[in-house]
């Protein structure tokens, strides 16, 4: 179903400096999980309720078959901004192999990250970072995925169809490095310092980045807090 709607592609990267660690992964699924077939409304209003409720059931039942129970979205959540779907997304899944929150979206990396979209590759916020004053350490793992119908279908994929025999273009083998690599991004920094996020889709084609960082300390205001995302609800019933 996915290959009607587009050709679906993925890369991953990562990169840490200092202390900053992107190591210590949770487990990875034995195999992919299928995310099976999307309704017709994907095709016609992929950001429209039916594809995204659509989408939320596939990924409720990738968690189930890894013994974990279903996302606990806040209010309005399909009505959500693509940043902010995958921030509360990330951060339940974090919250679930006892790692900490990322703090946040930043404007800067938003911006990183809808260069990257744009270009149709891995956002990369190395320079912004240099540029940073009295940081000790920092890293950033940064996902692109280009072709699905919306956010939450290219969180899918990282998250649960990233292994061998699925479409991450770095997993052409078994034992190729990059196996898995988009769900070790989401999931990465478990500790030391504070961790930041900048995500941007490109809805013209069908083109999705995010980055997430880990610094000393936190230099920027943030546009969307996970504190803002648990007043709504998420997390919660």
């Amino acid at each position: 179903m996915r290959g009607t709607l587009g050709v679906v592609v993925v890369a991953a990267c990562a990169l840490a400096f200092g202390v900053a660690s992107a190591a210590a992964y949770p487990p990875d699924p034995a195999a992919n999980i299928a995310l099976g077939p999307l309704p017709g409304a994907c095709a016609s209003a992929p950001r429209g309720s039916a594809c995204e409720q659509a989408a939320i059931r596939s990924l409720d039942a990738a968690r189930a078959k890894l013994g974990l129970g279903s996302y606990l979205l806040p209010r309005g959540f399909v009505k959500l901004a693509p940043a902010r779907q995958w921030l509360i997304l990330a951060n339940l899944d974090r919250r679930s192999y006892h790692l900490r929150p990322i703090s946040g979206l930043a404007l800067p990396l938003d911006h990183v990250a809808r260069q990257g979209a744009q270009a149709h590759t891995d956002p990369d916020p190395l320079a912004l970072l240099r540029a940073l004053p009295n940081q000790s350490m920092f890293g950033f793992a940064s996902n692109w995925a280009g072709g699905q119908p919306n956010a939450l279908v290219a969180y899918y994929g990282w998250m649960y169809d990233d292994g061998p025999g699925g479409e991450n273009i770095d997993c052409s083998t078994p034992q190729s490095a990059g196996c898995w690599g988009h769900r070790h991004d989401i999931l990465s920094f478990p500790s030391g310092g504070v961790v930041v996020m900048g995500a941007a889709t490109d809805t013209g084609s069908n083109s999705y980045a995010l980055t997430i960082v880990n610094l000393s300390s936190e230099p920027w205001q943030l546009g969307y807090t996970w504190a803002a995302a648990v007043r709504a609800g998420a997390g919660s019933r």
